[in-house]
């Protein structure tokens, strides 16, 4: 919930942040204790296991955080960025070149920045949390009460 003078915390949700770790650990469990791997295979599947548990810890602490402050900091897969209010003119949902829908903040300079946090695989049942995200965002930024909620 964002209310005035309130921060914004929008993070994956809680059964996401515990299933991706999980099928991790059972997705090597099974490539390193399951049937015996051919000789030769072991290191460059424990490379594999490392970037990939990297991917999945970086996916799971992708966020949007919205100080009372008004300083928005954005950890996407990627990178991280931290914004002022001054810096971001409006919020939208659009689409992901080739990956799907998101919120999007409109910069002062005439760029845009995905909340990677937010991408969904397609619109339809998906347009009701991303336009509540893209609320709670814009709520934050105008520093009103969510119209939601």
């Amino acid at each position: 919930m964002t209310r005035a003078g309130e921060s914004l915390d929008i993070r994956p949700p809680g059964w996401a942040r515990v299933l991706g770790p999980v099928l991790l650990l059972v997705w090597v469990a099974v490539s390193f204790f399951g049937e015996r791997a051919p000789d030769g295979a072991f290191v460059p599947g424990l490379l594999i296991a490392v970037l990939a548990g990297a991917v999945v810890v970086r996916l799971f602490l992708s966020s949007a955080i919205g100080t009372a402050d008004g300083r928005l900091t954005v950890r996407n897969v990627r990178s991280t960025r931290t914004f002022t209010r001054d810096e971001i003119d409006g919020v939208e949902v659009d689409r992901v070149r080739g990956r799907g829908w998101a919120v999007w903040i409109r910069l002062a300079d005439g760029e845009r920045h995905r909340l990677d946090v937010t991408e969904a695989p397609f619109l339809g049942p998906f347009q009701g949390t991303l336009d509540r995200q893209a609320a709670e965002v814009h709520a934050w930024l105008t520093g009103r009460p969510h119209a939601h909620l």
